[in-house]
């Protein structure tokens, strides 16, 4: 029975319908995808998918516009399975979209001659109907191009309303994508700032832990101590549950542990690791730094040293030490065992701060076995100067002696012989009170004796010295404005008058006159003042502004410069001052030592008497 025409059109009427309804849902389902989801990705394909049901369309691509390149790309095609689709703007239907910024409706591609054939001969599909829209956000920017293919059913091409519909699906795709976009975009500032906040952690912390180790530098008195400060905080640092130093023998090359903390420490500090070998070997042979979170899979692993001590190390950084030792290269290594207990990895951010650490570590190294040389050279010096100086203050007493000697030989009268000999043992003394008086110099001890002495006795006995040591060059005299009694150490003024003395005889030496030597003794506002006038040619210009400096000396053959420098060094130790006044034929020192209010100090000794 044929169906009747009304019967026909009905059901045209009901696939039409039919149609909207799908085309309404799918509609309602891009809208609510758009809204789901803000991975750019899963978006484009979800988007693709229904585009092509709304548009009862064989393949639907959707190209994004990258604007670095110039060109519109695509992950995302349905019908084929692809990659990446690249052409550049204005290239083809889709990039003359791109290009102009309206839309394009073709019936058959192959009579337009902006169509690019080159896919369908590569993929055997036949492309006829084709619908480019531009995809536009709110500002009328251009994000890329809908493009649909071949329409299904009759007539076989898009029409007007269907380049409507798409161009409304179009303009909700850009509203989408400018979300997914906005939404990537918060999320790479937020893993930038994410990052940039580590980041500014770790310098925080590998500014912590420089600021330490500056500190310990500055603080530390030995290098083993500013090694073991350094390391602990090395170790913190990188969260590693051991570590050492290793310093090489400046002659076998040998790697020695100078400083270790964790593990089996005391036990390390005992060991050494043959130059070369293990770990540490190598890298402070190659001077490259290693991390090794496997020690005992690599072979360069020393096995003997964690047998011996009792402690396995799981992971290993390494990094050399490098140092100028006067003319040498100090070799070294710095190492960190088992990141967190060995329960994780070391990782390149520990690699880098504990390069930093070691660069750090080799600069107090090297900061510190130079003061160590300073120091030594420094102490050589002083001592050559108090040799010096005793061998300069000996000749006085031993002048002294030897004459006496002689006169005691051809002496007859046994009181003249028991004068001679108690001078003889006073200097005899004097020479053991100047090496006793070295010694306890180059031991740091620069104490007084300070004791009550009876000036009249003192310097009688003085100037008769003076007298015998100087007598053939010098004369001595003596004027005592007080006679009675001060408080000074005894061997050491001794000792600066007879330098001054020996100075005035060795100043008059080159002059056509006997000279003389006034030695004048007062007291002045609480203080002792010693005065030393000769009428030899004066100081010269050349050394006057330096003249108690050690080693200064002029025209003297046989002068070592520490005379006067010997002066000032007794008279300031008594807290005292020396001045000189110099001009042709008049030269003046005056000491000036401090004495207590009382003739006799509170609980001070008589025994001095």
């Amino acid at each position: 029975m044929a169906e009747s025409p009304e019967s026909s059109d009905l059901q045209s009427l009901r696939l039409q319908v039919e149609r909207e309804r799908k085309k309404l849902h799918a509609l309602q389902e891009i809208g609510g995808l758009l809204g789901s989801t803000l991975d750019l990705n899963e978006l484009l394909a979800l988007v693709v998918e229904r585009i092509s049901e709304v548009m009862e369309a064989d393949r639907t691509t959707l190209y994004l516009l990258d604007e670095d390149t110039g060109e519109l790309w695509s992950k995302v095609a349905q019908g084929e399975t692809l990659q990446e689709i690249r052409l550049p703007v204005g290239a083809g239907l889709a990039g003359h979209v791109a290009k102009t910024g309206k839309s394009l409706n073709v019936k058959d591609a192959y009579q337009d001659v902006r169509f690019d054939a080159e896919w369908d001969r590569r993929t055997g599909y036949r492309t006829r109907a084709t619908l480019c829209v531009p995809m536009k956000n709110q500002h009328g920017k251009t994000l890329g191009v809908v493009q649909v293919l071949n329409k299904r059913g009759e007539p076989g091409y898009f029409s007007a309303k269907d380049e409507a519909l798409l161009s409304a699906l179009a303009a909700q795709a850009a509203v989408g994508i400018e979300n997914s976009k906005l939404f990537l975009s918060i999320v790479g500032k937020n893993i930038e700032l994410l990052e940039a906040q580590s980041q500014l952690r770790r310098k925080i912390q590998e500014l912590d832990v420089l600021f330490e180790i500056a500190q310990v530098s500055a603080t530390a008195m030995e290098l083993d101590e500013l090694l073991q400060g350094v390391l602990a905080r090395a170790m913190r640092a990188v969260d590693a549950e051991a570590a050492s130093i290793l310093i090489a023998d400046e002659v076998t090359g040998n790697l020695h542990f100078r400083a270790a903390v964790g593990g089996e420490a005391e036990q390390v500090k005992t060991l050494h690791i043959e130059a070369g070998k293990g770990i540490c070997g190598w890298v402070a042979k190659h001077n490259k730094p290693q991390v090794v979170n496997d020690a005992d899979a690599d072979e360069r692993h020393n096995q003997e040293v964690p047998e011996v001590v009792g402690y396995h190390p799981n992971n290993v950084l390494c990094v050399p030490l490098r140092w100028a030792d006067g003319d040498q290269l100090g070799l070294g290594a710095l190492e960190l065992l088992n990141k967190a207990g060995g329960r994780a990895e070391f990782t390149d951010v520990d690699l880098k701060l504990a390069t930093v650490i070691a660069g750090h570590i080799s600069t107090a190294i090297e900061q510190a076995r130079a003061r160590e040389r300073r120091e030594r050279e420094e102490r050589l010096s002083a001592l050559g100067q108090v040799l010096s100086s005793l061998l300069h203050d000996l000749r006085t007493p031993m002048t002294i002696i030897s004459g006496y000697t002689r006169l005691l030989q051809r002496e007859s009268d046994d009181a003249e012989k028991a004068a001679m000999a108690d001078t003889i043992l006073r200097q005899v003394a004097t020479l053991n009170a100047m090496t006793k008086e070295t010694l306890a110099f180059a031991r740091g001890d620069r104490k007084l004796l300070v004791r009550k002495i009876y000036l009249y006795k003192f310097f009688e006995e003085l100037v008769e010295q003076l007298r015998h040591g100087l007598g053939d060059r010098i004369d001595v005299e003596l004027e005592l404005g007080d006679r009675g009694v001060a408080h000074f150490d005894e061997g050491k003024i001794q000792r600066a008058a007879h330098n001054l003395a020996r100075n005035a005889a060795e100043a008059c030496a080159g002059m056509d006159h006997r000279g003389t030597l006034r030695i004048r003794v007062d007291r002045e506002d609480q203080a002792l003042v010693i005065r030393f006038v000769d009428d030899g040619p004066g100081v010269p210009e050349a050394i006057r502004e330096k003249l108690f400096e050690s080693f200064t000396t002029h025209g003297k053959a046989d002068g070592t410069g520490l005379g006067l420098a010997i002066v000032r060094q007794v008279v300031e130790d008594h807290g005292g001052s020396v001045t000189v006044s110099s001009e042709p034929g008049r030269t003046e020192f005056v000491l000036r030592i401090p004495q207590p209010a009382n003739d006799v100090e509170p609980g001070e000794s008589e025994a001095a008497e």
